[in-house]
């Protein structure tokens, strides 16, 4: 085999290195000049990203079209070959054995401007893990033996609190399910079972040797009877063990990447960096040889099924793929190679028990689901209109319930049927004074009293009318009640963003007033635009240093129907006041924000809007910008059921109409043919005529 596959190698290495593959291959790609390290994936909704680990900083990549992906934001940092990355909920988690301490990213901003840095614990860190409930791991940080350093995440995502600390040894990597840490002792050369369900006081439970006794990585079974595992050596294998008694461990299997035999075989030397379990598979990230797929449904023969060659380089080198992430709803597998940069791959392999719905709140709840596919669906009432819609539904349930169902507005009594002549205009009479005709096809062609003509009668036609009356005035609140979050990075974005909020008028309304905070007193002007961006109403307002009551600027605009008009304020005396785009004014972020905000048939606002002054801007649900708490009044008006107006034409008149005729020629009083007479006499071929004078 090992001959063989030597043979195809070298026959496609002409053309381009990543032809190697097995059942994988290459959906997109996205490079990085400066180089990466170590890989992890995100996904909000149907939003899939990939959270790059690179030797300057942190890169998100949207991929949400794989084929296509494209950098959302980037922030730096010192420079290191070193980063390890790991999500917990909308939040990123970021160590470097570069000197910044614990990069926290809150993803929910995708401007980039909601982060910390924080070297309260350590400065320096090799590893990271965050398990199921909430609390991170950081492994290899310079403090003590560099065991685990274990931070709470629950309160406050952004500012972790100190839960523990394991110093016995060095801990190169690890990762957590339950009250068990999988430690990889990379330089004792085991992997430890480590008790962590009482944080002040963990230890060590059981021991075992790696093959090649330079424990990288380890990576639990799903029904956590089995240990796989990475020596980062080159020639060294992916190990399985059995773990089900943790005080009587076996090694039942090892298996080497794609270039050589197996364990049975000569042994290569390329090095396994990192194994993740997927299910019955593993996905292993195999510097210079790519990213391996092995079937480990029988781990007692672990069985390689796929791969794709990220690197054109070979040998046991620390160079190409870092790093493999194969969680992703969509079944994509991310990778990072050092050189290359990021690969989006597909694989056949790797469909996962563990997908499903895993939203208790959903009607199709999988219990047994592991990772959310998307899947998930809501019940609820999913008509706008109503007063209860469920913005969150995505099945209707019947249940929607409506306002004016309370009222009973009687309908109009009209004249009908009417008699038409043929190309008649009609005068339509209806009892009421705020009403609407439409047509059959549901177009509104007259709107007032209860009198209107109509366009000439060609055909018997139909109109329909219904009264509408005002049944109640209303004013109330919407949009978030009040700022939240607090820290410079929480509460104002980069001062070249200048921002505001997105909203749909349905129905007439005046917006009142809306409450801003600040730690900026000074002025500005609050603007009201339309969708082309023309300004419909602006007030210059003086605002002081606010308390954690607010502001409120009173507005009394009357807006009327449209769609995206955006509540800002004005970029120029921003830059006059304050020195840039921003105007000091703040907002809310960190997965706190509860769009839409919507009074049902009047007005929604629909999510955060951004400028930078020039040609970046955007929109997003995941930040609120500025205006809380609108005060907004209208009346609700509720219609008739509809009163049927027919209008019938005359047949006798249309029967003369549509009686056909041909014209002959047109002579002068003189019998002459002309075309332009006063006098003229029009000549029909049913024998006919017509006299036609033309008064000057």
């Amino acid at each position: 085999m090992k001959k063989i596959l030597t043979t195809v190698c070298l026959c496609f290495i002409s053309f381009v290195f990543s032809q190697e593959s097995l059942n994988m291959d290459l959906v997109g790609q996205f490079s990085f000049p400066q180089g990466t390290n170590d890989i992890w994936g995100y996904a909000d909704g149907s939003t899939e990203y990939a959270l790059v680990g690179l030797t300057n900083g942190f890169s998100v990549v949207d991929i949400t079209d794989p084929s296509n992906p494209s950098e959302l934001f980037f922030v730096s940092g010192s420079n290191s070959i070193w980063r390890d990355v790991k999500t917990w909920g909308k939040y990123a988690y970021v160590t470097t054995e570069a000197s910044d301490g614990l990069l926290i990213v809150d993803l929910s901003d995708q401007t980039g401007q909601t982060y910390i840095y924080t070297e309260e614990f350590f400065a320096t860190s090799h590893n990271i893990y965050i398990d199921e409930n909430g609390y991170a791991y950081i492994f290899g940080a310079d403090t003590g033996n560099g065991g685990a350093v274990v931070l709470d995440l629950n309160d406050d995502p952004m500012n972790p609190t100190l839960a523990g600390i394991f110093d016995n040894n060095y801990l190169h990597d690890g990762m957590v399910r339950g009250d068990t840490l999988w430690g990889s002792a990379i330089y004792l050369g085991e992997f430890q079972a480590i008790d962590v369900s009482d944080k002040d006081n963990i230890e060590i439970l059981s021991s075992y040797p790696t093959s090649c006794q330079f424990t990288h990585n380890a990576w639990i079974s799903d029904d956590n009877n089995y240990l796989f595992t990475t020596d980062e050596t080159s020639g060294c294998y992916v190990g399985a063990y059995d773990v089900s008694d943790i005080y009587d461990i076996q090694e039942i299997d090892l298996i080497q990447e794609w270039t050589g035999d197996g364990a049975s075989g000569s042994p290569e030397n390329v090095i396994p960096h990192n194994t993740h379990v997927l299910g019955d598979y593993l996905i292993t990230s195999y510097y210079t040889s790519g990213v391996t797929v092995i079937d480990a449904s029988d781990p007692f023969n672990l069985i390689e099924v796929a791969y794709y060659d990220t690197s054109p380089l070979s040998g046991g080198s620390f160079d190409g793929c870092w790093g493999a992430y194969p969680y992703l709803p969509s079944g994509l597998v991310l990778a990072t190679d050092q050189q290359e940069g990021l690969f989006i791959l597909h694989t056949p392999y790797g469909s996962y028990e563990g997908f499903g719905c895993t939203d208790s709140n959903a009607s199709n709840y999988d219990p047994d689901a592991v990772i959310n596919d998307g899947s998930c669906e809501f019940l609820g009432c999913t008509d706008l209109e109503a007063e209860n819609y469920d913005v969150f539904a995505t099945l209707d349930d019947g249940s929607c319930e409506y306002f004016c169902d309370d009222f009973i507005i009687q309908p109009p009594v009209c004249d009908s049927p009417i008699q038409a002549e043929y190309g008649e205009y009609v005068l339509i009479n209806c009892d009421g004074d705020n009403m609407t005709f439409i047509d059959e096809d549901n177009n509104i062609v007259f709107t007032g009293s209860g009198v209107w003509g109509t366009d000439p009668i060609l055909e018997n036609t139909t109109f329909f009318a219904f009264n509408e009356s005002v049944v109640e005035s209303s004013s109330v609140n919407t949009g978030e009640p009040e700022h939240e979050g607090s820290g410079d990075g929480a509460d104002y974005s980069s001062t070249v963003y200048n921002g505001g909020l997105l909203f749909n008028c349905y129905e007439d309304f005046t917006l009142n007033n809306v409450k801003v905070y600040t730690d900026y007193p000074g002025e500005r002007a609050i603007e009201l635009r339309d969708n082309n961006n023309n300004l419909i109403y602006d007030l210059l307002v003086n605002i002081p240093e606010t308390d954690e009551s607010g502001f409120v600027i009173d507005l009394q605009w009357n807006v009327t129907p449209g769609l995206q008009y955006v509540l800002t304020t004005n970029t120029q005396l921003n830059n006059d006041i304050f020195g840039d785009n921003n105007p000091l004014l703040k907002r809310t972020t960190g997965g706190l924000p509860n769009f839409p905000f919507i009074i049902n048939n009047t007005l929604e606002i629909t999510e955060g809007y951004y400028n930078d002054g020039g040609n970046g801007s955007g929109s997003s649900e995941d930040y609120y910008y500025y205006f809380y708490d609108w005060q907004v009044t209208f009346d609700r008006s509720c219609q008739s059921d509809l009163a049927e107006i027919n209008i019938v034409l005359d047949n006798s008149s249309l029967n003369e109409e549509i009686s056909t005729k041909s014209l002959i020629k047109i002579i002068d009083f003189l019998g002459r043919e002309t075309l332009d007479n006063d006098l003229s006499f029009y000549i029909y071929d049913d024998g006919s005529f017509e006299k036609k004078v033309i008064l000057k």
